[in-house]
């Protein structure tokens, strides 16, 4: 019998957002892929330790994606090898990715080729960056027929909320395009972790921030 392959995702960062359907998969598969920080279990690894004491005594694949794009290609193939010798000898795998596997997830990447190969997949919803960032702020994403855009990197003039997720390296440009359209930018980093901040307003941010960054502007 084949092996089934689950995505899990644990959340920005605070191990207690992790949903029981997320700790119940974790508990059951044989395997756990995850990327990897060096040669060690990355941060979804980390946080998803401190809500499943048992994991530290399941098999463990750790997975290296470099940040170079040209280099993706190959790590992805390499990932998706490692997991199908898994799912081919019978054992569940649970590939673990921060934040939810629908946002900006690793995880399609290397589905894709294991749906090629005739395995079967699941994906366990986790709870976002931004909703958790918009619930420590506490701020309402959207109100009545208020409409919202979620992107990356650089700010967008939209008539409604903009969420930008992985803004750390763009701040100064986003916060002169805020303050320029007359609106509030808000910004949370490491949501959830032990070292996260929050600010309120343009003028207490930061110009550079870390990759865990989502500013929220309304």
């Amino acid at each position: 019998m084949k092996g089934i392959l689950y995505a899990v995702g644990v959340g920005p960062g605070d191990p207690d957002l992790l949903t029981v359907k997320a700790i119940k998969t974790i508990s059951m598969a044989d395997v756990i892929a995850c990327p990897a920080k060096g040669s060690e279990p990355g941060v979804a690894y980390q946080i998803a330790s401190k809500a499943c004491s048992g994991i530290s005594e399941k098999e463990i694949i750790v997975l290296s994606f470099p940040m170079k794009t040209e280099n993706l290609i190959t790590a992805h193939q390499e990932a998706a090898y490692k997991i199908s010798e898994k799912l081919k000898a019978g054992k569940n795998v649970a590939f673990l990715t921060l934040g939810d596997p629908e946002f900006y997830s690793t995880f399609y990447y290397i589905a894709d080729i294991i749906k090629k190969e005739g395995y079967d997949i699941e994906v366990i919803n986790g709870v976002t960056s931004f909703s958790a960032a918009a619930a420590r702020l506490m701020l309402p994403v959207a109100l009545g027929s208020e409409p919202v855009m979620i992107t990356t990197g650089e700010y967008t003039p939209f008539d409604g909320t903009v969420i930008i997720l992985k803004a750390g390296g763009h701040l100064k440009e986003i916060k002169k395009k805020a303050s320029e359209s007359r609106k509030t930018a808000y910004m949370v980093v490491n949501c959830g972790m032990p070292d996260e901040k929050v600010y309120y307003s343009v003028q207490s941010m930061p110009d550079e921030a870390g990759y865990f960054c989502t500013v929220i502007v309304k």
